[in-house]
C-alpha cells in the first residue's frame, strides 16, 4: 500500500487509442446500397495533455521495472501527483495506433447508417443529406460533378482491460468505460466517381468512468501517503476540431487519406484542484471502402401502363 499513488497510473496507462476517424464523404449511400470499408489511424495528442501522457508512460515503466526486480520505490508528493495526473490523461486521451471496420447501408434516400468497430469501441452513426447541387442525371455518373452537405450523429461506446495491477496482486481491476458523442458536418465535392474532396467539422463529448476499484484504493492512499490522492469516479472532455481529406477510387472501390486536427478540453478535479489537461490533438487515417452498385430505380417509362 506504501506505493499505491504511482502503482496506480500503470492502471490508467493500459487504455487503447482513440478514433477520430471520418473516412466518409457527405454524400450518403442510396437505398439498398451497401459498402464495407477497412482503416487505419493514429491517435496523437500533443501540447500539454501530450506532455502529461510521455511523462506517464516513462516513469510508468520505470517504476513497474523496479517492482518487479523487487526495489522500493520512493516518490516525493509533487512526483505522486504528476503521476497520477499523467494517468488520468492517459485514461481520457491514449495514444496509439487504432484498426476498424465499418459497415455503411443506405435506408432512405438523402440518409444512410453505419457501424464501426475498432477494437476496444464500438460505433453507430447515422447521416442526413440537406444540401445537394451539381449536374444534372442527364450527365453519367463517373463525369458527374456534385457538391454535398450533411449532418450526422453518432454514438460510441468504449471498454478496455487493465491487467497491470493483476500481474502485480496488489487489486483487481476490472475495467474502464467510456462513451462518446459525435455531431459531424459533412461537407464534401465529387469530380465525377474518380475524385472526392471532403471536410467534417465535428464536436465529441466523452465521459470515462474510472474502475470503481480503482477510485477506492485511491481514496484509502490518502491515510498512506499523507495527501489527497483521490480520483475522479468520472472524467469529461470535449474535442472540437476538423477532418481534412481526399478520396480517389471508380465505381465499387475507392481509397481514402485524411487528417483530422483540433483541441481536446479537460479539466478533471484532481488532489482538490481543476487540473488543465487539454491540448491539441490529431488523427491521420487511412481507408479502403467497396460499395455494390445502386439498385436501378425503374424510370417512369417502364411503369407506365399504355
Amino acid at each position: 500500500m506504501r506505493y499505491l499513488p504511482p502503482l496506480l497510473l500503470l492502471a490508467l496507462a493500459t487504455g487503447c487509442a482513440s478514433n477520430l476517424s471520418t473516412l466518409q464523404t457527405a454524400k450518403p449511400l442510396a437505398p439498398g446500397q451497401f459498402q464495407v470499408s477497412l482503416g487505419a489511424g493514429a491517435f496523437i495528442p500533443v501540447g500539454q495533455i501530450g506532455e502529461a501522457i510521455d511523462l506517464g508512460i516513462n516513469e510508468g515503466k520505470k517504476i513497474k521495472d523496479a517492482v518487479d526486480s523487487g526495489e522500493s520505490v520512493q516518490l516525493s508528493e509533487e512526483d505522486q501527483q504528476r503521476l497520477l495526473t499523467s494517468g488520468v490523461a492517459l485514461a481520457v486521451a491514449p495514444p496509439g495506433i487504432v484498426n476498424e471496420v465499418m459497415i455503411r447501408a443506405g435506408v432512405v434516400k438523402n440518409l444512410d447508417v453505419g457501424l464501426r468497430y475498432s477494437g476496444i469501441s464500438l460505433r453507430l452513426d447515422t447521416k442526413f443529406r440537406f444540401l445537394h447541387g451539381g449536374d444534372g442525371e442527364n450527365v453519367p455518373e463517373n463525369r458527374r460533378t456534385s457538391y454535398d452537405m450533411a449532418i450526422g450523429l453518432g454514438g460510441s461506446r468504449h471498454t478496455f482491460k487493465s491487467p497491470v495491477l493483476d500481474v502485480m496482486k496488489i487489486v483487481k481491476v476490472d475495467d474502464f468505460k467510456r462513451y462518446d458523442i459525435e455531431v459531424p458536418l459533412y461537407m464534401s465535392t465529387d469530380f465525377g466517381d474518380i475524385l472526392r474532396l471532403y471536410a467534417a467539422p465535428k464536436y465529441v463529448y466523452s465521459r470515462t468512468s474510472l474502475d470503481e476499484k480503482l477510485v477506492n484504493y485511491a481514496e484509502q492512499g490518502k491515510d498512506v501517503s499523507g495527501f489527497d490522492a483521490s480520483l475522479p469516479a468520472t472524467v469529461k472532455s470535449e474535442f472540437v476540431g476538423s477532418t481534412l481529406g481526399v478520396s480517389v477510387g471508380y465505381k465499387y472501390v475507392h481509397l481514402f487519406a485524411e487528417i483530422t486536427g483540433g483541441y481536446t478540453f479537460c479539466k478533471p478535479l484532481l488532489f482538490g484542484e481543476t487540473r488543465n489537461l487539454g491540448g491539441a490533438t490529431f488523427y491521420p487515417a487511412v481507408g479502403i471502402a467497396f460499395r455494390n452498385s445502386a439498385p436501378q430505380r425503374p424510370s417512369a417509362d417502364s411503369t407506365r401502363v399504355d
